[in-house]
């Protein structure tokens, strides 16, 4: 999947549900919108519902668990077909859990089931319990939160899991990385290992390790922008295999050649200390 279609993709899991919505969101041309949107919608990756709405259309996942009285992901996620906004309780639910109109609901729903249902995380993940529906989307891990309980995210056991979930998907391997988001209403929240990014933007943000679990991090504001910060990224990375260390800067607006000033800065910060 190319940069333009993550970005349409993380467009369209943040709420934009429209090509309007979309390209206000991203700022990219309606013409490379609308080229993401009919390859997404080829690969069956999105999909138009019946009131004309832009959804994810992640394929359907074995679950080993069963919801029982559990109706977290009926509150907190949008469900445009039934008209349910995001964080309402949908107007289907039974009482003592359950949706009347099971047999009937919306592709939206059908294809939806939460990690823990999945059996990706033990018992104490169980949104009822947990006061959270965690996910996983095209290229990320998301774990809405329920505004009842709004930072039991940062609390314990969660926020562990959390970092150790963050940093798997940081690696690279034979899985594909994916990024760790946490939601809580209209905040969201990147989570690279145990430093927390507020307001990630839709274009990516660059990030070079500080410890084993702390990164430094430079959110992009464009495609061409993010493209510097991972050049200057690879290079802080080289000089540090040639030498040991290299001092990282705050600005977050570099220009090539990055190595001069890099290297001038290690300098400087060497003679001050």
């Amino acid at each position: 999947m190319d940069q333009v279609a993550l970005i349409v993709v993380r467009a369209v899991e943040s709420g934009a549900s429209t090509t309007k919505g979309i390209i206000d969101a991203t700022g990219l041309s309606r013409l490379k919108v609308d080229r993401a949107l009919n390859a997404l919608e080829k690969q069956k990756l999105v999909f138009r519902e019946s009131q004309g709405s832009w959804a994810l259309g992640i394929p359907e996942a074995p679950t080993v668990r069963e919801c029982g009285s559990c109706t977290l992901c009926c509150k907190v996620l949008e469900v445009t077909d039934v008209g349910k906004p995001v964080n309402q309780a949908c107007k289907h639910i039974l009482a003592g859990g359950g949706c009347e109109i099971y047999q009937q609901r919306p592709r939206q729903c059908r294809s939806f089931s939460c990690t823990w249902l999945q059996g990706h995380l033990d018992d104490d993940w169980f949104p009822e319990k947990s006061g959270m529906v965690p996910h996983f989307g095209l290229d990320a891990f998301n774990v809405q939160v329920d505004l009842d309980c709004p930072d039991r995210w940062r609390e314990e056991p969660y926020f562990s899991k959390l970092c150790e979930l963050s940093l798997d998907g940081l690696r690279v391997g034979g899985r594909r990385r994916y990024a760790t988001l946490v939601i809580v209403g209209s905040d969201r929240y990147l989570l690279l290992g145990r430093t927390i990014v507020p307001d990630p933007t839709l274009f990516g943000t660059a990030f070079v390790p500080v410890t084993r679990d702390t990164f430094r991090y430079w959110k992009a504001r464009s495609l061409e922008h993010l493209q510097r910060l991972n050049d200057r990224v690879m290079e802080i990375q080289r000089i540090q295999q040639e030498f040991g260390s290299c001092a990282i800067p705050d600005d977050d607006d570099p220009h090539p050649p990055y190595r001069p000033a890099l290297l001038e800065l290690s300098k400087n910060l060497r003679l001050v200390s």
